[in-house]
């Protein structure tokens, strides 16, 4: 057998011998006897790693396909440029779904910003090698080798304002400096007491139309009610007067109650406040009109910018001057002279004297209208610090004695002896003053008792017997 062996092997050198050449042969010949072939590829290959079988790995060789060495997006961007040479037909319009979208740290969610800055953020981080950390706050001043840190957005709000503060602070015009150290509107008669959507106390610039339509009244119209009914009528105001009626409506309704719930005042503070003014005997009727000033015979305009009928010298007690733009109601001389004929007429008004006797001296410059002048210092302040315009004050029959007045809260206690007038504003087609006239000479005056007259004709006590004026005026009228 072993010969047998030696004869296959011999036979198969000479074979081999046959297609190499002699050196190659020899060379060949040597290494098999000199080392071992696996001590040939230690020899041949010291420094790279030695190969892995698969044997060693448990796997089988026919499972052990070669790797790819593209990533899954680039596979996948592969794929789609094979696929596009073989159907360029169907080739999608929007390729950037299919490209690998890159992440940029700047583009951030508002919600984001509103997080804690304590709160770092560990769940993000940039794919480019080497890149510097940028910071969410653009506008901080910090290094940007620290960590990334949110800001809250109180924070975001700060530094925004600071920005905007600098930007426009040098193009800021500079205010000018006026030599008054008070305001006219601490002298005019103004309660800020805003208890209801229309003030009881104080009158709402939404009182004053500019371009009021002026409605012509009938004969048998009585003054105040049929504009203030007929306002009512209708779901929705059909023009500007309408309107004043109504708000001026809702703003009796909270100055009734009011006045129910007012305390009187003590007779101490009455004789405090008591005045003597003495009454001419020459009148026709032995009655007192008393009207209020401001927004009922003129109305002073909060805004000296604005045009006014006439500018009148306002000197305050610190010794400062103002001019004060002042718009006259039509027909307020015309009625206070007319007036003044037949019975007793008096201007009280809440306004400070300073300022009251300047306007009252242009409505009647040389006194021969009224006979006497109230102010601010004879109302009686309420516990809630309304001043009220006690008629009590002027020493006259109540039953002889009415007062005109756009505030129903004026009236206090005395309801049943008060006049109802809207406010007045600059509205040059005003009549309110002309009616009111008429119906203080056709029924006012005459009667004996005149509050009757009021209480049967405007009904204001009972006004607290309803829960809104819409209601009240439909039941009272």
């Amino acid at each position: 057998m072993q010969k047998t062996n030696i004869k296959s092997v011999t036979a198969r050198h000479e074979q081999a011998k046959a297609k190499l050449t002699k050196e190659q042969f020899l060379t060949l010949a040597k290494m098999c006897q000199s080392t071992s072939t696996q001590q040939l590829i230690n020899k041949k290959l010291p420094s790279q790693q030695k190969p892995v079988l698969a044997s060693q790995l448990n796997i089988s060789p026919r499972n052990n396909t070669p790797k790819s060495c593209r990533t899954a997006q680039e596979m996948k961007y592969f794929l789609y440029q094979k696929n596009l040479v073989k159907d360029p037909i169907n080739k999608p319009q929007n390729h950037s779904q299919l490209l690998p979208k890159t992440k940029n740290s700047l583009h951030r969610n508002f919600s984001q910003l509103e997080k804690s800055s304590n709160s770092q953020q560990n769940n993000v981080q940039s794919t480019a090698p080497n890149t510097v950390k940028k910071k969410y706050n653009l506008l901080s001043t910090d290094s940007a080798n620290k960590s990334d840190q949110r800001f809250s957005s109180v924070q975001f709000a700060q530094q925004i304002a600071q920005q905007l503060k600098k930007k426009f602070e040098p193009h800021q015009p500079q205010q000018k400096k006026e030599n008054l150290h008070v305001s006219l509107d601490d002298f005019v008669t103004q309660i800020n007491r805003p208890q209801s959507i229309i003030s009881p106390f104080k009158q709402t610039k939404s009182l004053s139309p500019s371009t009021r339509v002026n409605v012509v009244q009938s004969k048998n119209s009585l003054y105040y009610v049929s504009s203030l009914v007929e306002s009512f009528r209708h779901i929705l105001p059909q023009n500007q007067e309408q309107q004043l009626f109504r708000d001026h409506a809702i703003q009796t309704f909270n100055c009734v109650s009011f006045c129910v719930k007012l305390q009187e005042p003590t007779k101490m503070i009455l004789e405090q406040k008591r005045i003597e003014i003495p009454m001419k005997s020459n009148y026709k009727f032995k009655k007192t009109v008393v009207f209020d000033l401001d927004e009922t015979l003129i109305h002073c305009n909060e805004n000296q910018n604005l045009r006014a009928d006439v500018y009148l010298p306002i000197t305050f007690p610190s010794g400062d001057t103002a001019q004060a733009g002042i718009n006259i109601r039509p027909y307020a001389k015309w009625i206070l002279q007319e007036l003044s004929q037949l019975c007793e007429v008096i201007v009280f008004t809440a306004s400070h004297q300073c300022y009251a006797s300047q306007v009252i001296k242009y409505l009647d410059p040389n006194q021969q209208f009224l006979s006497g002048q109230l102010f601010r210092d004879r109302c009686v302040l309420s516990q809630d610090g309304v001043h009220i315009k006690d008629l009590r004050v002027l020493n006259r029959d109540l039953k002889d004695i009415v007062l005109v007045d756009n505030a129903a809260y004026s009236f206090g206690v005395h309801l049943e002896n008060g006049i109802p007038i809207i406010p007045y504003y600059d509205n040059k087609e005003d009549r309110e003053l002309k009616m009111l006239y008429d119906f203080l000479v056709d029924q006012v005056l005459p009667a004996p008792d005149s509050r009757l007259v009021l209480q049967s004709v405007f009904r204001l006590r009972e006004y607290y017997n309803y829960g809104e004026p819409k209601q009240a005026i439909e039941k009272l009228y």
